[in-house]
């Protein structure tokens, strides 16, 4: 067996969180090619599910110059952000996050792996996704297709169905 420093660390990250349980802001893309495919992507490490990409909120941003650094860290894509769909609220068992999930347009650039994180990344027409999702993406893209602005709470295992917002 290879040892894997970035599951070792995400271990260490999730008894820190499970011991202090700090709230974070986190952003994510949904981006289309001219297919009308979106762009997501799957982490090397913790549950390798496919997410919209993104990431977490540093210091002194906005959440949408987040997600256009966060897009460029892990695609390779300059993108412009168009409109918000919505602010969603995750409290797994050791987390408390806020996540903006933004609509994007790409302003310039080819998709590219960026770096160690990702593992996986590609186009998929939204009505052909992969399995394992995101938590909640059937929630995002139902508030993306309507064109509302939502908010709710994304379900954690665990978690009754009536709890979701």
């Amino acid at each position: 067996m290879i040892f894997n420093w970035r599951d070792a660390a995400l271990s260490v990250l999730t008894i820190w969180w499970r011991l202090t349980k700090p709230c974070t802001v986190g952003v994510r893309g949904l981006v289309l090619n001219d297919a009308g495919e979106m762009l997501l992507v799957r982490h090397s490490y913790g549950g390798r599910n496919w997410f919209l990409p993104g990431g977490g909120h540093r210091g002194a941003e906005s959440p949408d110059e987040a997600l256009v650094r966060e897009m460029r860290e892990e695609t390779g894509l300059e993108v412009a952000v168009t409109r918000l769909i919505g602010v969603y609220f995750y409290a797994g068992g050791y987390k408390r996050d806020h996540i903006y999930i933004f609509a994007c347009q790409v302003v310039v650039g080819g998709v590219r792996r960026t770096g160690g994180e990702i593992a996986d990344i590609g186009w998929f027409a939204p009505d052909a996704l992969p399995e394992n999702l995101m938590l909640g993406m059937a929630r995002i893209l139902a508030d993306w297709r309507s064109g509302r602005t939502g908010y709710g709470r994304i379900m954690a295992a665990g978690v009754r169905a009536g709890d979701e917002i």
